[in-house]
């Protein structure tokens, strides 16, 4: 019963994160494409692909990190190596954000970015319009090439530097920290850890 419930509150935590992100940025990328030309909307659609590559390494990262090369570091307090040790210990949540999340809402934005840059070409170019099936086709074509080109030089990368991107990661994560007072990390879990341990004793 328990297991069901968490398990629901996952599911539901799940799409209220990716509708959110998807209206956020669906709605901020239309806002720019309509005040932008064709090129700066193709630049975006770029920013957009590369952030959902971007993504897609860091979670691929976290599952292949391993966290003893960062206990050392945490234990001399070296800054952000809490946050990764925190990182690859939920390598699984990680990797459901990252992978997931971030990547089935960016490429969902990226599929209609394109057919928002073709509609606005055939408005530019009128001339254009008999061949608008063939346009849209190769712009998706390209993307979704593109991505899934990227995604797989991006997972060998990941595999291979696993422990310095996720280091980077945890270090990013760590200024994060400090300048919004917000703490993502199990502070709380290992200080009970350490009550509970001093009740035993």
């Amino acid at each position: 019963m328990g297991y069901k419930r968490k398990s629901w509150k996952h599911i539901a935590f799940v799409f209220l994160l990716s509708f959110t992100l998807a209206v956020i940025t669906s709605l901020g990328t239309t806002i720019l494409m309509r005040k932008t030309n064709i090129v700066l909307a193709l630049i975006l659609l770029l920013v957009i692909v590369i952030i959902n590559i971007g993504f897609d390494v860091i979670g691929t990262a976290a599952t292949a990190a391993t966290e003893q090369p960062h206990h050392a570091k945490a234990a001399n307090k070296v800054p952000g190596a809490r946050q990764t040790v925190f990182l690859v210990r939920h390598a699984d949540t990680v990797a459901n954000f990252t992978n997931d999340i971030v990547g089935d809402v960016t490429g969902a934005i990226s599929g209609g970015m394109s057919a928002s840059i073709v509609l606005e070409i055939i408005r530019t170019y009128p001339a254009l319009e008999a061949h608008e099936i063939w346009i849209d086709t190769l712009l998706i074509a390209l993307v979704a090439s593109v991505t899934v080109t990227g995604k797989a030089a991006g997972k060998t990368f990941a595999i291979q530097k696993a422990d310095e991107i996720i280091g980077q990661v945890g270090s990013l994560t760590a200024r994060v920290e400090d300048l919004t007072g917000w703490t993502m990390t199990d502070k709380k879990r290992k200080g009970g850890k350490r009550h509970g341990n001093s009740r035993k004793n």
